[in-house]
């Protein structure tokens, strides 16, 4: 699914929208590394990792990662969970993951539009909602988040798991 879209700025700016393959794993990599701001983020997935992960979401009917473009050079990336439970009888709901926009492109609409994206994507597929957890941290993440018109829903609580 690729979707173009244009925003508004005094450069215009064309905004593509497309399911991630398994030949962009170094493009994600790269983008993911950027989620903390910071430069040196310790982080051992590489692109063999993300492709062997890719294939474990593609396990799943409703599991995808999605690139964005802006011009086309890859300048965001975003994973949407499509799924249901015993709760709102089934109802799809939607879960956003790993939602990054470049240091050097943030503040330009292009997370907007990338959202936009992932609410289509979720609206589409009869979604009740789509929910998203931030870390703690990040606190300019979290005022777009709520510029957009998420809000705080519940409380998320987490537990490490031992590695088995």
């Amino acid at each position: 699914m690729t979707s173009p879209a244009s925003i508004d700025s005094s450069a215009h700016v064309t905004i593509e929208v497309r399911q991630a393959t398994l030949n962009d794993a170094e493009t994600l990599v790269a983008l993911l590394a950027e989620m903390d701001d910071e430069p040196t983020r310790n982080t051992t997935l590489d692109a063999d990792g993300a492709r062997q992960i890719m294939e474990k979401m593609g396990a799943y009917p409703d599991f995808r990662a999605y690139l964005v473009f802006a011009d086309g050079i890859a300048v965001g990336t975003f994973s949407i969970l499509v799924f249901c439970s015993l709760t709102h009888e089934g109802t799809q709901q939607a879960v956003l993951d790993a939602v990054v926009i470049s240091r050097a492109r943030r503040g330009q609409g292009i997370g907007s539009v990338m959202l936009d994206h992932a609410l289509r994507i979720a609206g589409e597929a009869g979604c009740y909602k789509i929910a998203l957890s931030s870390n703690l941290k990040r606190m300019d993440a979290h005022r777009f988040y709520e510029n957009f018109g998420f809000r705080q829903h519940g409380i998320s609580l987490a537990i490490a798991l031992p590695k088995g």
